[in-house]
C-alpha cells in the first residue's frame, strides 16, 4: 500500500469514528446525562417488568414512598455513607412514617451503579433485595437517587404494603 493510499485510508476511518462517536454517545446516556427523577422512573420501570415475569401486579409510585427514598438518597450522598440506618438513627421505616406512609415493607439501597439497568441487575442477583421487588404483597414503590459522595451515586427503593 503506497503511502498516499495509507493517508486516505486513515483519514476516511478518522472521519466514520468522528461521525459515528456523536451517535454511540446519543444512543446510550451516561447516568451523569440523565435526571435523577429519569433514573427514578426507569427503575420502576424495570422493577414492574421484573414483577410482571413472576405474575405480581405492577407496583404503583407514592409521593410519601419517593420522598423517604429520596431524602434517604441525598442523605447518604451529601454525607458519603451506605447503611439502611441514617446518621441520626434512624430505621427505614421510621424515615418512611415521618413521611405519613404507615405501611413501609422493605428496603434496598446501592451506590455506584451508574444507569438504572446495571442497579436492577445488582439487587436481582442478590437474594434478599430480589425477594423485595418479586413480593408480590409489596404494592407500593417510591425510589430516590442522588448523586455524590464517595460512590459518585446513591440509589434508595422503599417499598409498601398499600
Amino acid at each position: 500500500m503506497s503511502h498516499r493510499t495509507l493517508r486516505t485510508s486513515l483519514v476516511r476511518a478518522a472521519t466514520c469514528v468522528a461521525l459515528a462517536a456523536p451517535l454511540a454517545l446519543a444512543a446510550a446516556p451516561s447516568a451523569s446525562a440523565t435526571t435523577t427523577t429519569d433514573l427514578a422512573k426507569q427503575v420502576i420501570v424495570l422493577v414492574n417488568a421484573e414483577r410482571k415475569k413472576v405474575g405480581c401486579a405492577p407496583v404503583r409510585t407514592g409521593t410519601a414512598l419517593g420522598t423517604a427514598a429520596r431524602l434517604h438518597s441525598v442523605d447518604m450522598a451529601r454525607y458519603s455513607y451506605f447503611s439502611h440506618t441514617s446518621r441520626d438513627g434512624r430505621s427505614p421505616w421510621q424515615r418512611i412514617r415521618a413521611q405519613k406512609y404507615y405501611w413501609g415493607s422493605a428496603e434496598n439501597i446501592a451506590a455506584g451503579q451508574t444507569s438504572a439497568k446495571s442497579v436492577m441487575a445488582a439487587w436481582m442477583k442478590s437474594s434478599g433485595h430480589r425477594r423485595n421487588i418479586l413480593n408480590c404483597s409489596n404494592k407500593a414503590l417510591g425510589v430516590g437517587v442522588a448523586r455524590g459522595g464517595s460512590y459518585g451515586i446513591y440509589w434508595t427503593q422503599d417499598f409498601g404494603t398499600r
